[in-house]
């Protein structure tokens, strides 16, 4: 970039997708797979902490298999096989399809580097801002490096996350974030089975643990907020209080590092507007509970990479078609989700799951196979 090119430049790059996590290396890959030239632009510098769960299941290996990474996700992650929760006080363990448990410090710059090796223009530590939109162009300010220049796009796919902005005005907030919010930490000594994922619950939240393959714990929570919530105590007080009703784990204060916490979780936006997209929590977001976040957001930077190369010659209202798109891809999953997370909260609903699963665990079949899906 340029110190003196501050106004929109002549010439117009196909596709800009705005950050480089999980969903945004996807829809980079798929297009340069496809032929689409891209950008792929990204304001923090990897390897980075992020809150995450951690897991990926049978579908999110089926979109790496597609990436073409899913050899290297197996040997950089801890392979999962089991699930086992305590609802209620009453511990079940279920076996789920093979998954894998990979930090987020692990998965980002693996897909980058993947997406570079596709072909993409990778920038790092770059901030894009969506100054205008019109019939044929969407002007972009780009930020690095103390160097700020105006760019043309034919179309531009914000992958930027739960704190993503107001997208140039274009992508308003449907459903305002409110509901829970996360929080994330890593434990370095907590005695969990690999191959496991650990969730406790409670009416305060669910608390998820996973053991990595560097040893570390990943412990990733979603706690109720307000203020009658917060008055119980901080987050991490509010995590152990959770695990210790729970027959996981006990984990001490000292063990934690670093904490990390979102905004509330629950929200959506319009997901797309003439040249404009948003994919993965860019696109809004309803807690998942076992890793399907992070599938979720590949299968969306797919799919948008599909639609945008199938209409790079007409993209003048490719975000209005992916807007319809993206509800048809997600609202059946979103709203089992939601229907079990908020079971999850509930003491009888926990009671009565655990004493049905632990005497019929097939039940649970169909909805592990339902959020999995590819």
């Amino acid at each position: 970039m340029s110190s003196d090119m501050a106004v929109a430049s002549s010439s117009r790059s196909p596709v800009l997708v705005i950050g480089s996590g999980v969903a945004g290396a996807a829809c980079a890959i798929r297009l340069r797979s496809l032929g689409v030239a891209v950008d792929l632009v990204e304001k923090a510098t990897f390897p980075r902490a992020k809150v995450c769960g951690c897991c990926i299941g049978e579908a999110g290996l089926n979109a790496f298999t597609q990436l073409g990474i899913r050899d290297e996700v197996l040997d950089l992650g801890m392979p999962t096989r089991r699930w086992c929760a305590s609802l209620a006080g009453r511990r079940i363990e279920l076996a789920i399809p093979l998954g894998v448990a990979i930090s987020r410090e692990v998965l980002d710059p693996l897909m980058m580097q993947a997406a570079v090796r596709s072909g993409a223009n990778v920038s790092m530590n770059c901030t894009a801002t969506i100054k205008n939109s019109s019939y044929d162009v969407v002007s972009v300010q780009l930020d690095q490096n103390a160097t700020t220049i105006r760019q043309d796009y034919s179309c531009v796919v914000v992958a930027s996350g739960l704190r993503s902005g107001n997208c140039g005005g274009l992508l308003p907030w449907t459903e305002v974030p409110h509901g829970p919010f996360g929080i994330s930490m890593m434990a370095s000594s907590v005695d969990v089975e690999p191959g496991v994922i650990y969730m406790a619950c409670n009416p305060d939240g669910y608390v998820g643990l996973v053991k990595l393959a560097d040893g570390r714990v990943d412990v990733a929570a979603a706690l109720q907020s307000g203020q009658s919530s917060f008055a119980t105590g901080d987050p991490v007080t509010r995590v152990q209080r959770i695990l210790a009703t729970s027959e996981f784990a006990s984990v001490e204060l000292s063990d934690f590092s670093p904490v990390m916490t979102t905004p509330p979780l629950r929200r959506s936006r319009r997901a797309g507007h003439g040249r404009v997209l948003a994919i993965g929590d860019a696109a809004g977001y309803v807690e998942p509970f076992t890793g399907e976040g992070m599938t979720w957001g590949m299968q969306g930077g797919m799919a948008a990479a599909d639609l945008i190369a199938a209409k790079r010659n007409d993209l003048n209202d490719v975000g209005d078609v992916w807007e319809q798109k993206l509800a048809a891809l997600l609202r059946c999953r979103k709203r089992t989700c939601r229907v079990v997370t908020t079971a999850l909260r509930s003491p009888a609903a926990c009671r009565i799951a655990a004493g049905t699963l632990r005497l019929f665990p097939g039940l649970a079949t169909p909805l592990l196979r339902s959020m999995n899906k590819a």
